[in-house]
């Protein structure tokens, strides 16, 4: 970490919400925050169409920090709830050792949460899935607290059940599908009680899977095999000859998800894959067959507001990996 002088440290900054003309100073802040670029074009898929994007904090001779945000839609027994994923938390190298209440750091996390998440807010909830140490961080000033847990689970290739390819078959999903995406998406979402399911229609299936720059990712519909008619929906992620096959996401009711793995275990044996892997929380683990393994992989953080709700109403999150911005 380099050493502050005397004149970083009492440099004026004050803090604003970005705007799209701050794209390439925001660019190269996430270079050396991180090490590395941002893929090309990924910053506008997650902030192109946001009016406030995140909060940032800048100073004569540029931004100094910056904490976004990308808005997420949940369904909750049927009722659409506003939220906000946190992502991209970053500080100039030579800020990081103001890490005080009132520094920028601080400031841009506190001023984004407290005008954007919350009741009578635009947004009911801010959530994410925070490195460690920003999760330490987070609980110790409030930000948001841990309320349940990411899952690394594995299944290998070889689990397939080769009868269902008598009874279920599948295609690619196509542009053309939104109608059989929205219909599954209704059904899903109305037999999941009680469960944070963000939205899987046909509009985030676009936006996530076909306009992702920098991923290629292929989504495939099931259908019964004699009535055409299509149960479920899944999409994969395949990492290349020598890498694992990554179950992004699943929809349909729950009764049809283990078909819908099993089907994802046949492609990627098929693939010449061996294993498959996914994210995901326990709930969603629950309506599927045991993994081979299964660990902690990372924790679901959110508002503290926000967890008193989920903890005095029992409530579940469902999420995969395809709700990260990361994978």
């Amino acid at each position: 970490m380099e050493t502050l002088t005397g004149d970083q440290r009492d440099k004026k900054w004050q803090c604003r919400w970005a705007a799209q003309h701050d794209q390439d100073a925001l660019l190269a802040l996430f270079k050396s925050a991180f090490g590395r670029p941002m893929p090309d074009g990924l910053w506008q898929w997650k902030y192109a169409w946001q009016s406030k994007p995140g909060m940032l904090a800048y100073t004569d001779d540029g931004i100094i920090a910056y904490y976004g945000g990308m808005p997420r839609t949940f369904c909750l027994n049927n009722k659409a709830i506003k939220a906000v994923q946190i992502c991209d938390v970053m500080v100039a190298p030579q800020m990081r050792g103001i890490l005080t209440r009132r520094g920028p750091f601080m400031q841009t996390a506190d001023t984004f949460l407290s005008e954007q998440a919350g009741t009578d807010k635009p947004f009911r909830f801010a959530f994410g899935f925070p490195s460690h140490r920003h999760a330490k961080l987070g609980e110790k000033t409030g930000w948001y607290t841990r309320s349940d847990t990411f899952l690394e689970t594995i299944w290998p290739a070889k689990r397939v059940r080769p009868y269902l390819s008598a009874w279920f078959k599948t295609r690619p999903l196509s542009p053309h599908d939104s109608a059989t995406v929205n219909a599954l998406w209704h059904i899903m979402r109305s037999t999941l009680p009680d469960c944070l399911i963000p939205r899987k229609d046909a509009a985030f299936f676009n936006w996530r899977y076909y306009r992702h720059p920098s991923h290629t990712y292929t989504t495939y519909v099931v259908s019964r095999r004699w009535k055409s008619k299509p149960v479920g929906i899944f999409t994969l992620r395949d990492h290349g000859a020598g890498s694992d096959m990554e179950l992004m996401d699943l929809l349909g009711p729950p009764d049809i998800l283990p078909i819908l793995l099993s089907t994802a275990l046949r492609i990627t044996k098929a693939a010449g894959r061996k294993r498959l892997f996914s994210w995901m929380t326990p709930a969603v683990l629950q309506q599927l067959p045991a993994p081979e393994t299964a660990q902690e992989i990372s924790g679901v953080y959110v508002t503290p507001d926000y967890k008193r709700k989920i903890e005095e109403q029992r409530l579940h999150w469902w999420l995969m990996c395809g709700d990260t911005d990361f994978h």
